[in-house]
């Protein structure tokens, strides 16, 4: 179970949200919802995940009682004299909020609290986080042997996603984007039927699931050979993911991390082609705070799970975002993925090669040329 939650000034905390019923029970389950006063945690829940709630949780102190409707949290609460019960406003619908109001008790939002809490991430959650990015990674370079001329995207996303369960994940973390050649220039392209040319790039943008948790992983390669303009380009958009890994640490905010990655890519004439944040809190919801963006104002800490994702889109042309899921550790950002990032270039004959830039920072001082289509 997840670390105690900080009351403050409630009595009691009904918890309702799927996902925030994994982080705090680290059980999961379509239905229930979890009752925390402050000497006791109660997780209610239908005949479909008693017995094994029962299992998973009772050992952790947690007690698990049969039921469908708020009788048994009206009771909990009555007991223990609540006046004050937080909920997460977030998440509760209009109808669902009139029906806690029936039961005659005040309500205050904790959505605040509950998006705080689940940030940190204690060292289970951490290990479940690790072990989908392993997996999301093996994947990925299992996959490559699929990539040559006339396969679509869908088929590409396809193998992927089986490798993600033959390696041992539980589904997709979101829908898998792959994106060919100027598909690619759509950050959240719909994955399709595009069949793949020669000399195009192939952006991958995937994740898995492991007990419950994301990873969040994107590479983009390229079939056949890549010319001087998408090089430059890629190397960029490597640049600036390494400077900012290398530059975030703890108590910067989300909007320190962004500048970090939007400088260098900037400084080097893609500012303008860098058209999203840097990146976005990863744990149970594959989007959660903490957000690495221009308006993120809270500050990194230990323990926070995030992407470090630059990209440089040019319309019509193509795409190019490099991503790891990250976390904070000893007030330093480091990578759960461990390739090295280096541009993958995939022959007509199915040959995979790794293209290391020699001289990283003499060619990524080069300032970008003008690549947008001339009229």
């Amino acid at each position: 179970m997840s670390k105690s939650f900080n009351f403050g000034n409630y009595d009691i905390v009904l918890i309702t949200d799927e996902k925030e019923r994994l982080y705090y029970l680290g059980f999961h389950s379509t239905a229930g919802y979890v009752v925390v006063t402050k000497t006791e945690v109660t997780f209610v829940v239908d005949n479909r995940y008693l017995k094994a709630a029962e299992r998973a949780l009772t050992k952790k102190g947690v007690k698990v009682i049969l039921g469908s409707d708020y009788s048994a949290f009206k009771a909990i609460a009555e007991d223990v004299g609540a006046k004050r019960v937080g909920i997460d406003f977030t998440v509760t619908t209009i109808s669902e909020y009139d029906n806690l109001k029936s039961l005659g008790f005040d309500y205050e939002d904790i959505s605040g609290e509950l998006k705080t809490m689940q940030s940190v991430k204690t060292a289970d959650q951490l290990k479940s986080i690790k072990r989908a990015c392993e997996i999301a990674e093996k994947s990925w370079l299992q996959t490559l042997s699929v990539i040559r001329e006339g396969v679509t995207e869908n088929e590409v996303a396809a193998t992927l996603e089986y490798n993600f369960r033959k390696n041992g994940a539980s589904g997709t973390s979101f829908d898998t984007i792959v994106a060919f050649g100027k598909n690619a220039a759509v950050p959240h392209h719909q994955t399709g039927e595009t069949k793949l040319k020669k000399n195009e790039c192939v952006l991958m943008d995937f994740g898995c699931l492991y007990n419950g948790y994301c990873s969040d992983m994107t590479r983009t390669m390229f079939y056949g050979t890549p010319d001087e303009k998408f090089e430059k380009a890629y190397l960029a958009v490597l640049v600036a993911h390494k400077e900012a890994a290398e530059k975030i640490k703890a108590g910067d905010t989300g909007r320190q991390a962004d500048a970090y990655a939007r400088e260098v890519l900037t400084s080097l004439g893609y500012g303008k082609y860098f058209t999203h944040s840097l990146g976005h809190g990863i744990g149970v919801n594959i989007h959660e705070f903490p957000y690495l963006s221009p308006k993120g104002e809270a500050a990194l800490t230990d323990g926070m799970v995030f992407s470090d994702e630059p990209g440089v889109y040019i319309d019509g042309k193509f795409g190019i975002r490099i991503e790891d899921s990250c976390y904070m550790a000893d007030g330093k950002c480091r990578s759960f993925m461990k390739d090295d990032k280096s541009l993958v270039i995939i022959g007509e004959e199915g040959s995979v090669k790794n293209k290391k830039f020699c001289k990283f920072f003499a060619f990524a001082l080069v300032a970008a040329e003008e690549i947008t289509p001339r009229s």
